[in-house]
């Protein structure tokens, strides 16, 4: 897809181009308004609009959200995200809350940089500074949380981090017009089409409801059909169109239902148990491990002439990178997938977890075939694992894997910092990085090139059925290899 430029925007605008939702933000200067390019408003004159590669950075110039498009709700745009690796582990920290009691120089020292250094980045790349950034965000945060979850207000002020309801009142107020309560009137919880009220996967009347959009195509079938071969028993269970799974954040447990609607428009998530207040940080885990905010037809424009991956993007144009709920836990599973069928690293993987992991209460999981949480590192630590099944050098190998992450530091590190650790322990070769770096670090252009099964996949296709050979051919496609990878692996559904 061509790079944006104001002229390109106006076009995507007047069509209401679904595929530039959060790309761009459209600034009306005679009304004061933002909104995304699929907003149904009368779309107005080219002398009156200004573009904004962000909705943080169109509030930070004095605009306000629309309110029938809902600037909060569009999937995550690249620029906001930042192209720049800094600017992208910044915007997370951010999110994540690092200035709301911490500064510009302990985030840049966290990130190893200079403040001034990433101030200047991190303007260029979303057009608006850290601090904006983060005040705009809180905005944003509160929005969608009023919209799209089942949160009280007083709640939804707490988690946004305004710090007091009044504030939370007054910012909205003069942000949007109106008062948060304004955003409610007349708003009814969707039904959960499919889902009987006896079914273990409806929604309670006590349950936190968030639901994330996608952007579009989005190919929820496939996404599905992925979990569900790798499904580890008593930690996952994933049905038709639900995903299902214990968890922990900040050493509180959890039940998450993932339920996806017929349209493929993203992901509506249930919650239950004492950690469903990290709400915002479950939604951010969300998009990643279903990869909602893929710029799809972007990416599969550069290989839209390639003989080998452009039949498999016609027959699935919306296909995703999976990602993980938990970096550890992904470790843990490429480790034991080293060598052994996608079924076996499964029993493996469940022993694990019905052996280590903390059992979920029966009020929070009856009836949904999940009934543990992953074990942390630090439970790990000095067991003996050949018991489940290993070898004695493949449990030493996943005994070093729990040594790196029990240590104190590691939640700190970059993902490069991971990889090189990893790297230096006995028993991960390229396949076992690849893996990771694809699915645990949400790298673009992590390809496996030895996976058996991209190599078979490639030979259908015509291409190299050897790795140093395919490794080659796979330049063309940087740096979206994960993807290409992604479409390699659908080209074997079918297949014994």
């Amino acid at each position: 897809m061509e790079q944006l430029n104001n002229d390109i925007c106006y076009q995507a605008l007047k069509t209401r181009d679904r595929r530039f939702d959060g790309r761009f933000y459209t600034a009306v200067l005679t009304t004061g308004i933002f909104c995304r390019p699929i907003c149904p408003a009368v779309t107005p004159k080219r002398v009156n609009v200004e573009f904004y590669p962000s909705a943080e950075s169109a509030i930070a110039h004095g605009f306000r959200p629309c309110l029938r498009c809902r600037p909060e709700a569009a999937p995550g745009s690249p620029a906001s995200a930042g192209v720049h690796a800094t600017v992208a582990r910044a915007v997370r920290l951010i999110d994540q809350g690092m200035l709301e009691t911490g500064s510009i120089a302990g985030l840049a020292d966290r990130l190893g940089v200079g403040d001034r250094h990433l101030r200047r980045i991190f303007k260029e790349h979303t057009g608006v500074t850290p601090q904006d950034h983060a005040k705009a965000r809180r905005l944003l945060r509160a929005r969608q949380l009023i919209v799209d979850s089942n949160l009280s207000m007083t709640d939804i002020a707490d988690i946004a981090g305004f710090g007091s309801l009044r504030r939370f009142n007054d910012a909205m107020k003069k942000a949007y017009g109106q008062a948060p309560t304004a955003f409610r009137r007349g708003m009814k919880s969707p039904p959960l089409a499919g889902i009987k009220k006896d079914d273990p996967c409806a929604r309670r009347d006590d349950d936190l409801v968030l639901r994330l959009r996608a952007r579009q195509p989005f190919d929820a079938n496939y996404l599905l059909a992925f979990f569900r071969a790798r499904a580890i028993p008593g930690l996952e269970s994933v049905g038709d169109r639900t995903y299902v799974r214990g968890f922990r954040i900040g050493g509180l447990i959890g039940l998450m239902i993932c339920r996806f609607p017929n349209d493929n428009s993203g992901v509506e998530v249930i919650l239950r148990g004492p950690a469903r207040g990290a709400v915002l940080e479950i939604g951010s885990r969300v998009r990643r491990l279903f990869d909602l905010d893929a710029d799809v037809p972007s990416i599969t424009a550069q290989f839209a002439n390639d003989p080998l991956l452009a039949p498999l993007i016609d027959k699935r144009p919306g296909l995703r990178v999976p990602g993980c709920w938990d970096q550890f836990e992904l470790a843990i599973r490429a480790v034991l997938g080293q060598q052994v069928s996608v079924a076996a690293a499964r029993t493996l993987a469940g022993r694990l977890v019905q052996g280590y992991g903390d059992a979920l209460p029966d009020d929070l999981t009856e009836n949904t075939g999940v009934t543990h949480v992953f074990p942390q590192p630090e439970t790990l630590l000095g067991l003996d694992l050949i018991g489940i099944g290993l070898t004695r050098r493949r449990a030493q190998t996943v005994s070093d894997v729990i040594d790196m992450f029990a240590a104190p530091d590691c939640e700190q590190k970059s993902g490069d910092a991971l990889i090189t650790e990893m790297t230096a322990i006995k028993g991960i070769g390229p396949w076992t990085l690849n893996y990771f770096g694809l699915r645990g670090l949400g790298d673009p252009d992590a390809f496996p090139a030895a996976d058996l099964g991209i190599l078979k996949a490639s030979a259908m296709g015509g291409g190299p059925d050897k790795a140093k050979a395919l490794e080659t051919l796979s330049e063309r496609w940087r740096p979206w290899r994960a993807y290409a990878a992604q479409y390699l692996w659908s080209a074997l559904e079918g297949e014994g």
